[in-house]
């Protein structure tokens, strides 16, 4: 859809990470209405209607995946099923029938349980602002026998995780956060995938009392994640009093808790 030169500059101040979501929804919205070009006066009568919209909710979650899905070359994982599983325990769980009782009202759109899932460590999606929060993780494992000592890994990591010593290549796992790199340009091959999975994470929400989502675990395959999502949500039910987020559940009863009730 054609754009005017205003309606572009307007478009301009909105955050650059959610303009072409803003952009997309502004033309699926003017295109409904029988629009052809979005003019400035458009584009305003298409924000009022938008975030009316968006202050109440017809779903009582929300699944978000990667902007790089099948496309990013940072991707470690493929989650387009797994996304479309997890939506389904929601609806199984009823969650968006559950929610309306709890608040007894109209939903809005911070009520939501939100997914997020990012296929690498880059978390581009912004998943840290989740309840339930993934992104894509390789465990690497050092062969020492065929290290050149080249000092490649060392150079490509980010987080200065690796160090090259008179025995080999050793990686710091703290540091570490599973993008990968290092096993891509290790030229001998040295350095290979132990196992390739998600990183979990819970309780991310912004609002009044904003917080970024804490580490769970580890999950080496789908059905993992899958079943710990579960456990998530029966424990969100459970504790849930007014349909506050997990985030709000976690900070009332503990993380420790929280992990316990999951992971046992």
């Amino acid at each position: 859809m054609e754009w005017e030169r205003e309606a572009e500059e307007y478009l301009k101040k909105i955050p650059f990470f959610i303009r072409g979501k803003v952009k997309r929804e502004v033309e699926k919205y003017l295109s409904e209405k029988g629009y052809k070009k979005v003019s400035l006066e458009a584009l305003l009568d298409a924000k009022k209607a938008l975030l009316e919209k968006m202050s109440q909710a017809e779903n009582g979650y929300e699944v978000s995946g990667c902007f790089g899905l099948n496309s990013c070359s940072n991707a470690l994982t493929n989650s387009e099923k797994l996304l479309k599983n997890l939506e389904k325990i929601l609806e199984e769980e009823k969650i968006t029938e559950f929610l309306k009782k709890k608040v007894k009202g109209q939903l809005k759109a911070h009520h939501k349980f939100k997914i997020g899932l990012s296929e690498c460590p880059n978390a581009c999606s912004q998943i840290y602002i989740c309840d339930f929060a993934l992104h894509g993780f390789v465990k690497p494992e050092v062969n020492i026998k065929k290290c050149s000592f080249c000092g490649s890994c060392v150079e490509v990591c980010e987080e200065e995780a690796i160090k090259l010593t008179e025995c080999g290549v050793v990686i710091d796992e703290k540091k570490c956060v599973g993008c990968g790199q290092c096993l891509k340009i290790c030229p001998e091959g040295a350095i290979t995938e132990k196992f390739k999975g998600y990183k979990v994470y819970l309780g991310g929400k912004l609002g009044r009392h904003p917080r970024l989502a804490t580490f769970l675990t580890y999950a080496e395959n789908e059905k993992e994640v899958e079943k710990i999502f579960k456990k998530v949500l029966a424990l969100y039910k459970e504790y849930n009093i007014k349909g506050e987020r997990l985030g709000a559940i976690i900070e009332r009863i503990g993380f420790d808790k929280v992990k316990k009730l999951v992971i046992s």
